[in-house]
């Protein structure tokens, strides 16, 4: 999955239209999709993320130059990134800090400029401004998720939503409040209590991680298999390597992994350990995902761990749920940022990873002070 992918042309195209209804371009819109889709596979959180980043960058454009097409853009992007997510509660919706932060966001702009006087008079090209763009798409915004009137919304085209917005100067009701609390009750608001990058916060959340996820290991092969796979990995590495990458997602793999780096034993058998250590890391985000899925009884066996070097792995079946996938994640990112902090392996090889996992999973506390402990990393520590 590309972290940064926008919306295509085709795409765009769909969307560019302000005489065009926004029910209409998103019904055109999945055409367009569809039509893209003939060439690769996209989840609905993919196609979420595609619009957001569309959305960024139109948002620069027209503070360049504004334009109907891209007002138009701008309130289309929301009005479909709003319906592909609307099933999820909005407490869980991973967007809606974007809205809330959006809102935020123009509020300000809006608060910014001096007081203008109204006209009903009829706007042109040239007179379409940034400011007029940024109030239409906030009184959109606050419309969406207050729930107003869906059919009517979906029923106006983007210049009939500019003439309520600025020309009538109508202002949606709104209570930014409820929503900030929202955040704040799902932990994405939280500032960390500790400093990501301290030893005592490593170790502490070392602690918090369930023991329960190591993996059912036979009691006397826990070091045996460790020595089995160093055989392999002298005597048969291609297939060392492939099962490397398949190992649980365990304190005692990660641990092995670990080691093998610190020791550069891959090296030393001429094998190169930035390919291992991503596809570790897409296999185990694969894992992580099927977490948050509703076990299936008809496909439970696809989801279990196969016999890896001395793993028991015969009866391994991942767990399921909100909580295995929180703590999953947060023993993922203890081994990446031990590799970070190490330098075993370049940021660069695993940049995707790392970027859908504080995308994917912003939810989790822990995901944020890692990208804070990445920022400030970057900023001052140059082996990062």
């Amino acid at each position: 999955m590309d972290i940064s992918a926008t919306l295509t042309a085709d795409e765009v195209a769909s969307m560019s239209y302000p005489e065009r209804s926004l029910n209409e371009s998103a019904r055109l819109f999945q055409l367009a999709v569809k039509s893209e889709l003939q060439t690769r596979d996209e989840s609905h959180f993919e196609q979420s993320l595609r619009l957001k980043n569309t959305l960024d960058l139109f948002e620069q454009k027209a503070k360049v130059e504004p334009t109907w097409p891209q007002l138009a853009v701008l309130l289309n992007c929301e009005h479909q990134l709003y319906i592909l997510n609307e099933r999820t509660p909005l407490r869980l919706n991973p967007f809606l800090s974007h809205w809330v932060e959006a809102i935020q966001r123009l509020v300000t702009t809006q608060s910014k400029l001096s007081a203008q006087p109204s006209t009903t008079a009829s706007r042109t090209e040239s007179s379409l401004c940034n400011a007029d763009i940024e109030l239409t798409r906030l009184e959109l915004i606050k419309s969406l998720l207050q729930g107003h009137d869906r059919q009517r919304l979906g029923a106006s085209s983007p210049r009939q939503l500019y003439q309520k917005s600025v020309e009538e100067r109508y202002a949606t009701p709104f209570e930014i409040r409820p929503y900030i609390c929202m955040l704040e009750e799902e932990g994405i608001y939280d500032k960390p209590s500790a400093d990501p990058g301290s030893e005592d916060f490593v170790a502490s959340q070392l602690e918090q991680i369930d023991t329960s996820m190591v993996g059912n290991m036979k009691p006397g092969n826990r070091q045996d298999w460790k020595q089995v796979f160093l055989t392999r990995l002298a005597h048969e590495p291609e297939s060392a390597v492939s099962d490397l990458t398949r190992l649980p997602l365990e304190l005692t793999s990660l641990d092995f992994l670990t080691n093998l780096l610190q020791n550069q034993t891959l090296q030393l058998q001429s094998i190169e350990p930035s390919p291992v250590i991503h596809d570790f890391l897409q296999h185990s985000l694969r894992l992580i995902e099927q977490m948050g899925q509703p076990m299936e009884a008809n496909i439970a066996d696809s989801f279990a761990m196969g016999s890896r070097g001395g793993f028991d792995g015969a009866d391994d079946e991942i767990d399921h749920g909100r909580d295995a996938q929180t703590r999953a994640v947060k023993l993922l990112l203890l081994f990446i940022r031990n590799l970070v902090r190490k330098a075993l392996v370049p940021l660069d090889a695993i940049y995707f990873e790392i970027q859908e996992i504080c995308v994917r999973y912003v939810w989790i506390k822990e995901v944020r002070q890692f990208r804070a402990f990445l920022e400030e990393g970057t900023t001052n520590e140059q082996t990062l």
